[in-house]
């Protein structure tokens, strides 16, 4: 029962997670553009817009740097001290990067706000999550005398992760544009709340397993991917015989 509430949760984080991401992500060029307009470094449109397109260049290119550098970052703390830590770490390192980005005065704040973004890989981390989630109910019931069916459950489960990020991914950015249309700022300050209640959902329900759970569980799913690469293989060999 444990495990599936870790499960359960786990999606609903990765549903916050979409969901704040994408409330501020499309505005982003508009805000760049609004920052520079109010700060009035430049007197024609013309060259308003080329130093947003610009600025908005670098920053998603400062962006990506930044998250390249968190995602092995990430793999050292699932592995140093666990997913229920590096969870409440992740979120909360997003809600400190929407609360910068809500209070940014010029674009220099952008920049800034993409700094706590080194940890914002929920995705990574959910993974491990529901991996060393269903590896645990898998070696529940080997014990207790059941089937193992963990490598397929635990299949299913990865699975949903997508679906997860899809649907959060689906309302973000309409629920964003609707709040932009009053304030560009809005999305970041729900996004905000979003990321807290993720922090909180982690601190009750997700559970301190140790590092060899984590560890077994992304081995086996590493070698349910190669049976199966192997056994795809095989079906093209043999298809290539018959012809």
């Amino acid at each position: 029962m444990a495990s599936s509430t870790e499960v359960v949760v786990t999606y609903a984080n990765i549903i916050l997670y979409a969901i704040s991401y994408q409330l501020q992500r499309p505005v982003e060029p508009f805000l760049v553009r609004s920052l520079i307009h109010n700060n009035k470094k430049h007197t024609s449109n013309t060259d308003e817009e080329e130093s947003s397109n610009q600025t908005y260049g670098r920053l998603t290119s400062f962006f990506s740097f930044i998250q390249t550098i968190g995602s092995p970052l990430i793999g050292i703390l699932l592995d140093r001290i666990g997913v229920r830590k590096t969870s409440i770490l992740v979120y909360f390192a997003s809600a400190l990067s929407y609360w910068i980005l809500a209070n940014a005065t010029s674009t220099t704040w952008l920049f800034w706000s993409k700094l706590p973004t080194i940890l914002q890989h929920a995705f990574l981390v959910g993974q491990a999550t529901v991996a060393s989630s269903t590896a645990a109910t898998s070696d529940n019931n080997n014990e207790s005398g059941g089937s193992n069916g963990g490598d397929k459950q635990r299949a299913v489960a990865l699975g949903r992760m997508t679906t997860a990020y899809t649907i959060g991914a689906t309302i973000g950015p309409a629920l964003g544009g609707y709040l932009a249309m009053g304030d560009l700022f809005a999305g970041a300050r729900l996004a905000i709340w979003g990321s807290i209640i993720s922090v909180i959902l982690s601190i009750l329900f997700l559970k301190d397993r140790n590092n060899s759970a984590v560890n077994s569980a992304c081995t086996e799913g590493n070698k349910t991917n190669s049976d199966s690469q192997k056994e795809h293989q095989q079906s093209l060999l043999q298809s290539i015989h018959k012809t």
